[in-house]
């Protein structure tokens, strides 16, 4: 997906007439950090902002010190979760970052290239972390009350065309034009293995009729479905009440996706939803153990996610299912609830993969202490199995094998058909995915056939 935090970073600044934004999307192009290192000194820039995943942050650092070895003057500044968490650390010993922006940026960064422009003193920005005198001055994260005063990403900003083109590293049949959209931030819940910068990160969403302009924003844009990347897009029932019927009082012809808890989720709400053209829903079923989903702190019973789901399948939807294994405590009988999960709810689309633990999650601190890490390494989210007292790599490996057979005998069930058949009568996007892949298929064979034989 498109990286929508650099796209509201770069909106932020749009209010100062001498600052141009370029966006590298080095992830999601698949770049080396020297590919990506060379286009972003192709733009000679004087401020590289480098926004990164706690699995990824190694790779921005290099980035940061190979730019910054071949441009000594350029201002490099580190945001995202591993950098608000680790700004202490990551300033005491990567001499290459300058500086490290807090929690959201929406309001810091700019206020930031303000201070830059005028040559003004950085002491006391919001959410800005940075050395002095030879110590370490950490700002406090800042967090966007008003989600609804920011401005929408600058998506003509991400001239890249390959979004959508692939999931978890499998090539996806061609979609139609679709952009991500984030309506909330944060989430209500507080999953085990899942971490928040800090206890009082609340949930906020933006209001409906704001999305609903987002909406109009992206169809004159050109876009034909919007994926809502929220952690949690369906929380709110009144809300998400409200935005279908935005959509059909203005017989929008586009096409939605999105991500959340279901169990909650009415029938009625289904169906408004399947009316307004929602034909996705990603959901983290995590596991089919009622026992284990209590460990991870999940709010949903096995049974409410079962029902759900079959709610959803009445309403026309497409529904992938993510599941997670090799959790703490996590036993053979678990393991197999999930599978028989898998095999009676028969999601369309089954994701799975070990459990690993982001830093200073509750599994985190419970599992390694909560003491602040003393190299970058320590600072690494874990693979369970690298976990003392945890599942070892071969019962990691027996359950990615028992996950991959569960969806396997899944789809040898009669009502697969009757599954398959329902979402190429009623579900718009799944008729379309199907009329463009045959579409590419007769181009194909039409040039094999005028292709000349030797």
């Amino acid at each position: 997906m498109a990286p929508l935090s650099l796209g509201y970073l770069a909106a932020s600044v749009k209010k100062f007439p001498e600052v141009t934004v370029r966006i590298v999307d080095a992830y999601g192009e698949g770049l080396t950090v020297d590919q990506a290192a060379d286009r972003v000194l192709a733009l000679s820039p004087d401020l590289l902002g480098v926004s990164s995943t706690s699995f990824c942050y190694p790779s921005g650092i290099r980035l940061i010190s190979r730019v910054k070895s071949a441009r000594s003057d350029v201002v490099t500044v580190m945001g995202g979760y591993h950098a608000t968490r680790f700004d202490n650390l990551l300033l005491k010993v990567i001499p290459e970052l300058d500086l490290v922006i807090r929690g959201e940026g929406d309001e810091s960064f700019p206020e930031l290239c303000r201070r830059l422009l005028r040559s003004e003193s950085l002491a006391g920005l919001p959410g800005l972390s940075y050395r002095a005198n030879g110590e370490v001055v950490r700002g406090i994260p800042q967090q966007i009350e008003d989600l609804d005063a920011i401005p929408f990403p600058a998506r003509e900003l991400l001239d890249y065309d390959g979004y959508f083109h692939q999931f978890g590293g499998f090539r996806l049949p061609k979609v139609p034009p679709t952009a991500n959209v984030a309506s909330s931030r944060g989430c209500p819940y507080h999953c085990t293995f899942c971490p928040k910068l800090f206890p009082e990160w609340r949930y906020r969403m933006r209001s409906a009729e704001n999305v609903f302009q987002e909406i109009l924003e992206i169809q004159r844009a050109g876009f034909k479905m919007a994926f809502f990347q929220d952690e949690n897009f369906s929380y709110d029932i009144p809300r998400l009440e409200k935005i279908c019927h935005l959509i059909l009082e203005h017989n929008l012809k586009m096409r939605f996706a999105f991500q959340g808890t279901i169990h909650h989720l009415p029938e009625s709400v289904f169906q408004l939803m399947h009316r307004a053209g929602f034909d996705a829903l990603f959901v983290g079923v995590e596991s089919g153990s009622e026992a284990q989903l209590r460990r991870y702190g999940k709010p949903a019973t096995a049974k409410g996610l079962a029902e759900g789901i079959r709610r959803a399948k009445r309403a026309h939807m497409l529904v992938v299912g993510f599941f997670v294994y090799g959790g703490p405590g996590e036993t053979d009988q678990d393991f197999e609830a999930t599978q028989k999960f898998i095999q009676e709810i028969r999601p369309h689309i089954s994701a799975g993969s070990a459990l690993s633990i982001q830093p200073h999650a509750i599994l985190w601190d419970k599992l390694l202490g909560n003491p602040e890490p003393l190299s970058l390494a320590d600072s690494h989210p874990r693979q369970m199995y690298t976990v003392p007292g945890q599942h070892n790599i071969e019962v990691i490996r027996r359950r990615r094998r028992g996950l991959r057979q569960a969806f396997a005998k899944s789809w040898r069930h009669w009502r697969r058909l009757i599954d398959i058949l329902d979402l190429l009568k009623f579900n718009r996007s799944a008729q379309q995915v199907v009329k463009l892949s045959l579409k590419d298929i007769k181009s194909l064979l039409g040039k094999l056939k005028s292709k000349p034989c030797r």
